[in-house]
């Protein structure tokens, strides 16, 4: 049996981030960009309007005060995605729509706000009266390149792809690009009594909650879960099932991985080529948690978990050990690997194992620049009710020590805790 530490570093020094893929553009919100988008286009393209207005000569209103008026002819509507040759004379305007082309001789907007006399809605053909007590030359116009050039290299490599990223990538011609991929997990429960939550349990049976639990903290990661479903307590079913989730980037199964009769994963891993990393961390709820590795010819190494069975020490393991797997994959950086630490202030008393560090759930509150943590209800490593409330964990030394009310104790906060740390 390790140390939670030593665990963790072992699992930080086998994992590293996954080769770049090429991929949609729309597949890759969220990854990390390996080869940066250079445009083909200059952004905007061309002069373009940036309000609804009048396209004018800016000559025409040198002379003006603020108070006066300019009427002008309109010798053209120009709308969005409307192309005109006429030119704009002195003494004459366009009518155009924010985002339009401004047309030859015009090199500046008058918002159409400005138009006077009841001349808002002016076309072609007619006069407008403008008086803009603001006006400068140039104005309300995106100018040609503005933004970015042409051959600009407009996202650079290491970018996270979010929402801004992935619409400047569009705009400069990008439909794929190469970048992390997502990272595959497959998730395996094992053990014969359980049962598909849709199915009414029978005597002895219980519902496999472990697999959509874990399915949705992979997801959550932004990784790509892969159900394999359950496997009951039969080596050849359990051998069947895992040589399919070794195809993945991360196989999690959860389950027969303790010191029972029918614990029989650990076998079964050595038996698919699995190299054992560790096995047993000093740890509550979670002890017998296994970690491995799988090399592979032509790919990355699939990275292999055997969580306990309890569903408590499952969610807390994968808190703990597949999260920072996952996220080195992804490309993360290292600050992100794991749940955020803090100090908190205990509201009641909360009591630490004798062997082992403790991982207890609790609600974590910040009031008036201190952070309170209240330990909350919970059975044991069989029960779920008070992780599904928790946004924390109190994470106690061993030693047997008993907290009281008002002490500092160190906390995780889990996901869905946003703005605790702040």
């Amino acid at each position: 049996m390790i140390e939670l530490s030593a665990a963790i570093s072992m699992i930080e020094q086998a994992t590293a981030p996954l080769p770049p893929r090429r991929m949609r553009l729309c597949d890759a919100y969220g990854r990390v960009l390996a080869v940066g988008v250079v445009s083909d286009v200059d952004s905007p393209p061309w002069d373009r309007a940036m309000m609804d207005g009048f396209a004018v000569r800016s000559e025409d209103f040198q002379t003006a005060t603020a108070s006066e008026t300019v009427e002008l002819c309109v010798i053209v509507d120009v709308a969005a995605g409307d192309v005109t040759s006429l030119s704009i004379a002195s003494g004459t305007c366009a009518r155009i729509m924010t985002g339009a082309t401004i047309p030859p001789g015009a090199d500046a907007v008058v918002p159409i706000e400005c138009a006077v006399d009841e001349t808002q809605n002016r076309h072609a053909g007619t006069a407008v009266r403008l008086r803009d007590t603001h006006f400068r030359n140039g104005q309300h116009i995106a100018r040609q390149g503005a933004a970015f050039r042409r051959s600009q290299e407009v996202v650079a490599p290491g970018t996270r792809l979010w929402s801004a990223a992935i619409g400047v990538a569009a705009e400069a011609g990008a439909t794929h690009v190469f970048a992390s991929p997502c990272v595959r997990v497959a998730i395996l429960s094992t053990g014969s009594e359980l049962v598909a939550p849709g199915d009414l349990p029978a005597f002895g049976q219980t519902r496999n909650s472990n697999g959509p639990m874990i399915a949705a903290a992979v997801s959550l990661l932004g990784a790509e879960p892969i159900s394999l479903g359950i496997a009951p307590d039969r080596p050849e079913a359990i051998r069947s099932l895992v040589a399919q989730g070794l195809a993945a980037d991360v196989l999690v199964l959860s389950g027969g991985v303790s010191a029972g009769d029918l614990d029989l994963v650990p076998d079964i891993f050595t038996q698919c080529g699995v190299k054992k990393i560790f096995h047993k961390v000093r740890l509550k709820p979670g002890k017998p948690v296994w970690f491995g590795m799988l090399a592979r010819e032509h790919a990355p190494p699939t990275l292999v978990f055997g969580l306990p069975g309890n569903p408590a020490s499952s969610l807390v393991c994968f808190e703990l050990f597949v999260r920072p797997t996952i996220k080195i994959l992804a490309g993360h950086p290292r600050n992100q690997w794991h749940l955020p630490g803090d100090c908190a202030r205990l509201t009641a008393p909360a009591q630490s194992a004798m062997d082992r560090p403790v991982f207890l759930p609790c609600g974590l509150a910040r009031d008036r620049g201190v952070l309170w943590a209240s330990p909350l209800p919970w059975t044991g490593s069989s029960d779920l009710l008070g992780l599904a409330v928790a946004n924390g964990f109190l994470a106690l030394p061993a030693g047997g020590k008993r907290y009281a009310a008002g002490e500092d104790v160190a906390v995780v906060l889990r996901d869905g805790s946003d703005g605790l740390n702040a």
